[in-house]
């Protein structure tokens, strides 16, 4: 059940992908998340999302050519920043993904709103910190 529940969060976020930014691709919309907290030194960028250096240069060369990011030149260092627009972006996909999950909420019955909530409240809760582990680089 655990699984079929993670598949339905993923589509459910991938439809709210595709309502809002359907031609920025999946690996974009990862690069863009990834600049959301502060500006971004290119290098640690390429590390962080699992990308060789040529293939975050050429989506980052994307999203700025769409204005989405900005480069900058801080010493020797590239830093990668979200604009304005990019922001925009990220916000309209999380302002759909909440309208989505809230038709499902309200699809249910009134009686099982609140239980619902509270279970999506507390699941939330317990996967937020497992966010932070590093990724494996291991390809199973």
């Amino acid at each position: 059940m655990a699984e079929c529940l993670a598949e339905s969060m993923v589509e459910l976020w991938r439809r709210a992908h595709e309502d809002v930014a359907p031609t920025i691709s999946d690996e974009q919309m990862r690069g863009l998340l990834a600049l959301e907290s502060e500006q971004e030194n290119f290098s640690a960028l390429a590390e962080r999302l699992g990308l060789s250096a040529a293939s975050a240069t050429r989506m980052y060369d994307r999203l700025e050519q769409r204005t989405l990011v900005r480069r900058s030149c801080s010493g020797r260092r590239v830093q990668v920043s979200l604009t304005g627009a990019g922001k925009c972006v990220l916000e309209a996909t999380r302002q759909r993904r909440r309208q989505l999950l809230e038709q499902v909420v309200v699809a249910a019955a009134p009686t099982d709103r609140p239980v619902l909530r509270d279970a999506l409240d507390q699941l939330y809760g317990v996967v937020s910190p497992l966010v932070q582990i590093p990724r494996s680089r291991s390809p199973l």
